[in-house]
């Protein structure tokens, strides 16, 4: 199975240097990738009222399938 590798960059970059196997399968890498920054941008949240964050999926060659741009705002009523 590939090793795919989540960096993240939410002001400050965070290279991701032991990545993880995933199956060769574009939907499931989507899936992965969505879990994932899901649980960041929960965490950026938590005492935040804004919160912008990018995720990027790259293989063990370098080459980046897929990239996720979340930016969210909360507002306490």
């Amino acid at each position: 199975m590939p090793r795919y590798f989540f960096d993240v960059h939410d002001g400050t970059d965070l290279c991701d240097v032991v990545g993880r196997e995933i199956e060769d399968n574009e939907e499931i890498l989507c899936a992965e990738a969505l879990q994932v920054v899901t649980q960041l941008m929960r965490a950026e949240t938590e005492d935040a009222k804004e919160a912008a964050l990018v995720l990027t999926v790259r293989d063990e060659k370098g080459a980046i399938p897929l990239k996720i741009r979340l930016a969210c705002q909360v507002e306490r009523l």
